[in-house]
This record gives structure tokens, sequence and C-alpha cells, in this order.
């Protein structure tokens, strides 16, 4: 067995429970404890389920199942269309909770409801790991009343596996509000029982391909011989191997970055969207925050690169120069929207993000429009302070939904005709 290098429980998974579904729960007290289905278009009952809450999936209703065959199992469910604005301000929300405990340079945010800390630093002014991610847990809960698992070990593929970890042991259905820990001495009792497919990073295809190896559970893969693997899947496999015997050096590391000249952030989304609105919706967040943090930095932006990631994982790219460096949101916004236009209509969406690239300092927007370009600039800053002083959920950018708001007034307008 490979040895670890560390065995502090310093690292968190925080993952929050039916997430989209539990959004409309806790803002709508009289959607608690009813079941309910988030689906991408609730008129259209060959539409599929982005999203079931916990009372849903006791009836059996799973991610991706057909609406038609999910009101079958469960008729009295409720159905919503999504609404991503609400679930981007309340993912920040939660993880700003997190922030309270650590810097952000120890947060590293997954996806809008899944986020990794490293709390090691925090021990002397709020206790253990353990007592941090309690508190964590029980204030976004009071707070913002989402529930939210939290798994901790010594590495992130245990935390994220211990999130994972506590189900129903008829439905296999994940606990909510869960809280489990894994120790290096808790590989052969806790991790090595479980199916292969349960440690992440393992699809369905590899999963198969694992079981026609006679791989059936984690400690399968722990005991195969590494050659074989890497033989068979190449470093990935060396890397499979690696994780089922505990061993994960990667750090906890920020989404946002600034590196080799470049500043960008990016959104894994729980369930894959198709809608072009859906997706300008997450632009407008990610723009929000890459334009922020280009003004942190006092630089602007000359190149802006959109990145798309389907359903099966692979990625494209799509970059534009600009006239003019900026800084300005909603420019940055408006010209991720054009390079959005470029991604096939109606493919899945699994990731979006957006980079902002050869940053230049000391550089003076000159424009024909200065004075409109100047009233953006102080519009940003002022923002930007009122957030720095009262927290970032604090004030929306309202006015970057007017071409958004008037697509969907459009689509509004033709379905009352239809």
């Amino acid at each position: 067995m490979l040895e670890h290098k560390s065995k502090d429980f310093d690292i968190v998974l925080f993952d929050a429970n039916s997430y989209y579904a539990s959004c409309h729960q806790a803002v709508n007290p009289e959607l608690k404890g009813k079941p309910l289905l988030v689906a991408g278009d609730p008129r259209n009952r060959t539409g599929i389920v982005l999203t079931a809450s916990y009372e849903a999936r006791l009836c059996g209703i799973k991610t991706a199942m057909p609406l038609f065959q999910a009101l079958k199992l469960c008729p009295e469910a409720v159905v919503l269309s999504p609404d991503f604005r609400l679930y981007l301000d309340l993912s920040e929300k939660m993880w700003r909770i997190v922030e309270r405990y650590t810097d952000e340079n120890h947060i590293e945010r997954v996806s809008v409801d899944e986020c990794f800390a490293n709390f090691r630093g925090s021990h002397l002014l709020f206790g253990s790991t353990e007592e941090i991610a309690r508190r964590v847990q029980k204030e976004i809960l009071e707070e913002l009343g989402l529930g939210i698992s939290v798994g901790i070990s010594y590495c992130k593929i245990l935390a994220k596996l211990a999130s994972d970890y506590q189900r129903d042991q008829k439905t296999r259905i994940k606990l909510p509000r869960s809280f489990t820990i894994i120790a290096p001495g808790d590989l052969e009792s806790k991790v090595w029982p479980l199916g292969v497919g349960e440690l992440s990073g393992i699809g369905r295809q590899m999963e198969k391909q694992l079981e026609g190896m006679g791989i059936r559970t984690i400690g399968d893969l722990a005991h195969v011989s590494p050659q074989v693997l890497r033989k068979r899947f190449g470093i990935y496999g060396t890397k499979l191997h690696e994780w089922a015997n505990g061993c994960d050096d990667r750090p906890v590391t920020p989404e946002d970055h600034v590196k080799d000249h470049s500043i960008g952030r990016s959104i894994t989304l729980p369930q894959d969207i198709k809608d072009p609105e859906q997706g300008a919706e997450v632009l407008l967040f990610l723009a929000d925050s890459v334009g922020r943090k280009i003004r942190q930095e006092e630089t602007k932006a000359q190149t802006l690169t959109v990145q798309v990631k389907d359903a099966e994982f692979k990625t494209r790219t799509y970059s534009t120069t600009l006239f003019e460096p900026t800084d300005i949101t909603d420019v940055i916004y408006q010209e991720s929207l054009k390079l959005f236009e470029k991604w096939p209509l109606g493919k899945p969406i699994r990731l979006l993000g957006i980079t902002a690239s050869r940053l230049q300092k000391g550089i003076e927007q000159l424009s024909l429009f200065q004075e409109e370009v100047q009233e953006q600039t102080e519009l940003d800053r002022t923002v930007d302070e009122i957030r720095n002083k009262y927290g970032s959920e604090i004030l929306m950018r309202g006015t970057q939904y007017l071409s958004l708001s008037r697509k969907l007034a459009v689509r509004s307008s033709k379905d009352k005709q239809r």
C-alpha cells in the first residue's frame, strides 16, 4: 500500500444537497418538504429533470430522467423552471460563509454547489477543522436555508468521497446534511469496499472498462498493478491507483486565478444546460467576477476567451482581441456573449469560463465615447468598494440583465401568441 504524506485532517468538501431544488425551497417556504422537480421546460413533458429534491428522490426520481416518467412516479411533484440567477446568487453567499474561517487562497469552488476548503491555518482562531466545518454547515442552513453535506479528510479525493459517503441503505440515495470523516486508517474498512464508480473521476464508461478487467471495488483498484492501469488508461491510470490508495497531493487552489498574465473564472454546473439564455446568466456572473479581479489588479485586458465544456468533457475555446484594453464588466460580458454565440445551439454545456489575458497596466482607455466609458468605470469601482465593505451579495448588476430581460420578454410574448 502506498504511504500517505500527510495525516492532517484539514481538507473539507462542502456539497449542497439537491442544489437547484434546495434553492427554490430555501426562498419559498411553501415548497419545503414537498417533492420538487427542476426541469428545463416544465410545459414540455418530454423535458429532462435537472434536479429532484430529496423528497422526490425517495419516489425513485433521478437526475436526467424524462419528466413524464418522473411524474408517473410522483404525480404530486411540483415542477419549476431553472433560475440560474438564484443558484449563482446563493452559491456566492454559501462560499462567503466559508470565507469567514479561511482566506480565499485556501478555497476552491469546484462548481456552484461544491467547494473545497483548507483550514490548516485557522485552528488558533476557530478551533479544529471538524469544529469549523460544523459551524459552516450550521450557518449555511440557518442563514440561507440550504442543507450541505460535509466530507473531511487529509486529501481532496477522500474528502470528496466522504461528502458522498452516507446513503440510505435501501435506496442508496445520498443522505442530506451528512457529516463524514475519513482517516488513513479507514481505507480498508470505509473506502475499499465501495464500488469503483464511487471514486471521483471515474465515469460510467471507465467504470464499465474497469469492471471488464475484474476491478469492481475501490479495493480492487488499489491492489491491481499500476503498470496494468497505465498500459490501459495512460498516466490517468497511475493517478487512479494512487487515489484508490488514498494518495492525492493536489492542493486546494482558488478557482479565481492570476497567473501567466491572465485572470480567469469558470464554473462547473451540477447538471448540463442547453438554453443559451441560461448560459448568458452564468456568463454574467463570470464576467462580474473577472472584471472585479481585473480592477483589483489595476490592469486592463486586451484579449478575452470563453471556455465551454460539453457533456462529454470536451472543451472548446473562443477568443477575441479587443480594439482597446478594458476593465469594464459590461464590456467583458457583452464580448463574452458574442463569443458564446459560436457554441452550437442546443448542445449541452457542463462548464463555462471566461479568461482575460494580455493584461496591461498603466493604460488609459481612449474612446470616441470617453464620457460613457468613464461613467461605466466609475460605476464599476463604486460597486467594488461597496462590495468590499459589505459583501459581494449586497449589489446585483441589474442593468446588465437588460439584454437578457428583453430576450425573455420576447420569448414570453411569443409563447402567449401560440
